[in-house]
C-alpha cells in the first residue's frame, strides 16, 4: 500500500458485486477495508486470494484509522464508505459514517462514477441478467472492444466481475432492486443506459415493489429514459415485456426462443429449431427482416440459456459486432458459477448447485435438468431464507416446482418485512 493512499471501507463487502468492486479499488492503489455479517465461500476465498482483509460483524472501530495502526494507514477515517443494498439504516457502521459526515456511496454510485462509459450497455430483466452480461462482455472482448464491465456473479470466463478499461464501451448488469436503503431507486437508473437488453418484467422483489404494476412501471421508466438514438432489444415472450415496450421512444428490436416451428415466431430475431443439434449445442440464429442466418455453438444447457444466447446475439449484431466474434464468444462461454453447477457426482448421483431465487429462475433450472436428464429422479432442496424474500412472495412460487419429483424445504425462519436490513 502506498503511503497516504486513499482509504475506502465497504459495509457488506461479501456481496457478489461488492467484493469485485473492492478489488477494483485495491488495483487502483487504495487501502481497502470491509466488514460483513457472514464470510463464506466463494466470496471469502475471492477476497482472501486478493489479500483484502474482512472483519466479521459491524463495529464503529472498523471506520477508525487507529484500528489499522499495524498497517500504518495514516488516516483517522475513510475517504469513502461504500454501503451494500442489504445494509439497514440502523447498521452501527452506517450510523457512525453518517454521524461523522463521511463520504457515503452505494455501489451503483461508484459504478456510475468510475465504470459506466458513453456507450453504456445495460442488461436488465427479472432473470438471465448475469449470464447475459457475462456473455455480452465476452462478445465485445472477442470483437477487440475491451469494455469496462460489471457482472453480478462469478463468471467462469473472467478473473473478476468488475473491471475498468479505457474503452468507451461498458457492459453492466442492471438490477432493478434498490441501490441502497438510503438511495431507494433501482440500480439500473445509475448506469446511463444507451442500449438495453430486456429479458422479462415478471414481478419479484416484493419487499420493495408492493404490486406487480409498480414493478412493471419501473421497467417502463427505464425504457422511456433511453435516448432517441438508443436501442432496446427485448424478449417478445418475456412476461409484461409488451406492456413495457409501449413507453419506448428509441428503436426497438425483439427476440424470442422458437421451440418448434419458426412460422410461429413473431420476433425480429429467433432460432431455427429444425436446424439445431442438441448433441453439439448448435443454435441457428435468424433475423426475420434481413434474412441473416448464422450458427453458434454452446456448452450451456436449458431453454433459458438458449434464450439468453439469442438475445445477446441479437444485441451484438444490432450493434454491428462481427458474426465471427459472436461465434467465438458463445463457443468459449463457460457460464456462471452456481448456475446448474455440478458439485459432486457418482454413477447414479449428481449434486447440482443453482442460485435460482425467483419463480421463473426456479422453473427454468428445473426444466433444464428435466430436459438434460429425462430419466433421472430430481429432488430439489430449496433454501427460502435468503436475501430480500418476504412472505408476500410465497404465492409467486405456485407451480415453480411442478416438474420436480421431490421438493424439500428446510425449516422456515421468521420472514423479513419491508425496510429491514442488517
Amino acid at each position: 500500500m502506498k503511503k497516504n493512499a486513499s482509504w475506502v471501507h465497504f459495509i457488506g463487502i461479501c456481496g457478489v458485486t461488492m467484493g469485485p468492486l473492492a478489488n477494483m479499488f485495491k488495483e487502483l492503489g487504495w487501502f481497502v477495508s470491509g466488514s460483513d455479517k457472514g464470510i463464506f465461500p466463494p466470496m471469502s476465498d475471492y477476497l482472501q486470494e486478493r489479500k483484502i482483509k474482512v472483519e466479521l460483524g459491524f463495529k464503529e472501530m472498523h471506520l477508525q484509522g487507529k484500528y489499522y495502526t499495524d498497517i500504518g494507514i495514516g488516516k483517522t477515517s475513510p475517504d469513502l464508505v461504500v454501503v451494500g443494498n442489504y445494509v439497514g439504516l440502523s447498521n452501527v457502521e452506517y450510523k457512525f459514517a453518517v454521524k461523522n459526515k463521511l463520504n457515503i456511496k452505494s455501489f451503483p454510485d461508484i459504478l456510475e462514477e468510475f465504470l459506466v462509459k458513453s456507450n453504456s450497455i445495460v442488461i436488465s430483466g427479472t432473470y438471465g441478467k448475469t449470464t447475459s452480461a457475462a456473455l455480452m462482455t465476452l462478445i465485445f472482448q472477442k470483437a477487440k472492444e475491451d469494455p469496462s464491465f460489471m457482472i453480478g456473479g462469478l463468471a467462469r470466463n473472467f478473473k473478476d466481475g468488475v473491471k475498468v478499461t479505457r474503452s468507451d464501451w461498458s457492459v453492466v448488469e442492471g438490477d432493478e432492486y434498490i441501490s441502497s436503503r438510503f438511495d431507494p431507486v433501482s440500480k439500473f437508473f445509475h448506469y446511463k443506459a444507451e442500449f438495453v437488453l430486456l429479458t422479462a418484467a415478471a414481478w419479484e422483489h416484493t419487499d420493495f415493489f408492493v404490486s406487480e404494476s409498480a414493478y412493471v412501471e419501473n421497467f417502463s421508466k427505464l425504457v422511456h429514459s433511453l435516448p432517441l438514438n438508443g436501442l432496446l432489444v427485448a424478449c417478445r415472450t418475456g412476461k409484461n415485456v409488451n406492456e413495457v415496450l409501449k413507453d419506448a421512444r428509441c428503436k426497438v428490436v425483439t427476440y424470442e426462443l422458437n421451440k418448434i416451428d419458426e412460422n410461429v415466431a413473431r420476433a425480429d430475431w429467433f432460432n431455427l429449431a429444425h436446424k439445431e443439434n442438441k448433441e453439439t449445442g448448435d443454435i441457428a440464429i435468424y433475423n426475420r427482416n434481413t434474412k441473416e442466418e448464422f450458427v453458434v455453438r454452446t456448452k450451456l444447457v436449458g431453454d433459458h440459456n438458449k434464450e439468453n444466447i439469442i438475445g445477446c446475439c441479437a444485441l451484438a449484431r444490432e450493434l454491428d459486432i462481427e458474426v465471427s466474434a459472436i461465434q467465438e464468444a458463445v463457443e468459449q462461454f463457460e457460464g456462471i458459477k452456481r448456475r446448474l453447477e455440478i458439485r459432486f457426482e457418482e454413477e447414479n448421483v449428481k449434486v447440482i448447485d443453482d442460485h435460482a431465487c425467483s419463480p421463473p429462475k426456479v422453473s427454468g433450472s428445473i426444466n433444464a435438468l428435466k430436459d438434460t436428464f429425462p430419466d433421472w429422479h430430481i429432488s430439489v432442496i430449496f433454501e427460502p431464507n435468503v436475501g430480500n424474500r418476504t412472505e408476500e412472495s410465497m404465492e409467486l412460487f405456485d407451480g415453480a416446482f411442478k416438474k420436480a419429483d421431490e421438493v424439500i424445504i428446510p425449516r422456515l425462519k421468521t420472514v423479513k418485512t419491508n425496510n429491514q436490513g442488517f
